[in-house]
C-alpha cells in the first residue's frame, strides 16, 4: 500500500535542479554539497514510488546573482517537455530598485505556470513593503522564509500588506524540538496564523529535525493545523532537501498518519486542494 493510496497529493514544495549544467547554487553546495547532483522530473516522480502526485510547485533555490531569470525560463521550457512543474515560485533580488523588481516579476510572469516569489537571504521586511505592493498587484504569491527568531518583523511587515498573499514555507523552520525551542516556533507561527491572508505550508520538518519519525514531527503539524485551521494549511515534500532525512513515501506515511483523525475532506484539502487554491494549479 502505498503512503496516501485514497489520497492525491498535489506537492507544493520541490526543487528542481541541474547543477552541472546550471550553475546557479553555490549556497547549496556550501550549506549541503551531498545535494549537488541533477534532481529533474522523472527522478522526483521515481522517488515518490506509487504516490499518486498530481501536480508540483517549484521553489527557487537559486544563490548566484542574476540567476533568476535563466532559472525560471529553464522551468518553462521543462514544464512543457515534462508537465512538471505545475507552478513556478521563482525570486528576485530584493536589494534591486523596485522597477528592476517589477521588471524581474514581468519578465518571470512569460511562463503561465510563473505564480510568485520567495526570497531565500538578504529581505529586511522592514523595508518589504514596495515588494509586497508590487506581488499584491500581480496577483503573486509570496512565500516566506522565516525563522522563530525574526517571526515577529515579518508578521508585522506582512500586516502592512492584507492585499498581498503569503505561505509560510517550511511551517516556520523551527529550530529543533527542545521544549524552549518548541515555544518560541509556537509564539513565532502563532503571530503568523493570526493574519488571514497568510497560508502554512507544512514542509521541510526532515530538514529541520533530521528526521522523519512521527513522533518527532507531530506536534509541528497538528500546532500548524490548530492555529491556522485545516483551511489554511497544506503539505509539501521539500524533495531533494528532506530526503536526507528519509524516503518520499516514509514522508507521506508520516503525514498520513498524523492527519489520520481527521475527515477525508480535510485530508484531501491537506494534500492537495489547499495548495491548489493558494498557487492556482
Amino acid at each position: 500500500m502505498t503512503a496516501i493510496a485514497d489520497l492525491e497529493f498535489f506537492d507544493s514544495h520541490v526543487h528542481f535542479w541541474r547543477p552541472e549544467a546550471n550553475d546557479w547554487y553555490p549556497g547549496l553546495g556550501a550549506w549541503k554539497p551531498e545535494l549537488v547532483r541533477d534532481h529533474l522530473p522523472d527522478g522526483y516522480r521515481a522517488a515518490a514510488d506509487g504516490v499518486e502526485i498530481t501536480g508540483v510547485v517549484h521553489v527557487s533555490a537559486v544563490t548566484k546573482p542574476g540567476a533568476h531569470l535563466d532559472e525560471t525560463r529553464w522551468l518553462d521550457e521543462t514544464r512543457r517537455g515534462t508537465g512538471d512543474p505545475s507552478a513556478i515560485i521563482g525570486t528576485v533580488d530584493p536589494s534591486a530598485p523596485l522597477d528592476a523588481v517589477a521588471a524581474d516579476l514581468d519578465a518571470q510572469a512569460a511562463s503561465p505556470a510563473f505564480r510568485g516569489i520567495r526570497v531565500f537571504d538578504g529581505l529586511d521586511p522592514a523595508a518589504a513593503g514596495g515588494l509586497f505592493r508590487l506581488l499584491g498587484e500581480r496577483d503573486l504569491v509570496f512565500d516566506l522564509v522565516v525563522h522563530p527568531g525574526d517571526a515577529a518583523a515579518h508578521a508585522a511587515a506582512a500586516e502592512r500588506a492584507p492585499g498581498t498573499a503569503f505561505v509560510l514555507e517550511h511551517a516556520g523552520w523551527p529550530d529543533g524540538d527542545a521544549p524552549d525551542q518548541f515555544r518560541a516556533w509556537r509564539d513565532g507561527v502563532a503571530r503568523l496564523a493570526a493574519l488571514p491572508h497568510v497560508d502554512c505550508k507544512i514542509s521541510g520538518l526532515g530538514m529541520a529535525l533530521g528526521t522523519l519519525e512521527a513522533a518527532r514531527l507531530r506536534p509541528f503539524v497538528e500546532t500548524c493545523l490548530e492555529l491556522f485551521g485545516v483551511e489554511r494549511c497544506f503539505f509539501g515534500s521539500n524533495f531533494p532537501v528532506d530526503g536526507l532525512a528519509g524516503t518520499f513515501p516514509q514522508l507521506m506515511t508520516v503525514y498520513r498518519e498524523i492527519v489520520e483523525p481527521l475527515s477525508g475532506g480535510e485530508r484531501r484539502r491537506l494534500f492537495s486542494g489547499n495548495a491548489r487554491r493558494r498557487y492556482r494549479a
